[in-house]
């Protein structure tokens, strides 16, 4: 079944996206509403896996890792999902989607750039089924969050 979201719901997440820290009882205040009903709701949209609330860096101000994009082309896209799924199980893979185009999936990766060979040659070469790579470097990252 699927979860039904209502105003009052996007309206705690909105708040929870500005800043995830934001107190149960000041969004309450916010919205006119309890605090046990935000805290409900909350527990609702995460159990759900709708809402996922967590710490993030700005890549900028990190001095010991590299934001690396790496598009993938896959052999066969028989298994998309699967392989997909497997690859965001990786080390320091943050997310990964599946596109369309050229490529099958575009990996957000965070990691120190001298063991991105290693990433490349063990731990994605494991998962199989891929027949080529792309890797890219952000040098400049705007309101990214990661």
């Amino acid at each position: 079944m699927k979860l039904k979201i209502d105003n009052t719901d996007m309206r705690i997440i909105e708040i929870l996206e500005k800043n995830g820290r934001t107190p149960n009882n000041e969004i309450a205040v916010r919205l006119s509403i309890s605090e046990g009903t935000v805290r409900n709701r909350i527990k609702k949209l995460t159990e759900s896996n709708f809402l996922h609330v967590k710490g993030l860096t700005n890549p900028e101000e990190r001095t010991d890792k590299q934001l690396i994009f790496i598009l993938v082309q896959l052999e066969v896209t028989k298994k998309w999902n699967e392989i997909a799924k497997k690859v965001s199980e990786l080390p320091n893979v943050k997310s990964v989607s599946m596109i369309t185009g050229r490529f099958d999936l575009i990996i957000d990766l965070f990691i120190e750039p001298h063991n991105l060979i290693d990433f490349l040659t063990e731990d994605l070469a494991a998962v199989g089924n891929i027949s080529s790579t792309e890797s890219m470097v952000a040098i400049k990252n705007f309101n990214k969050w990661i």
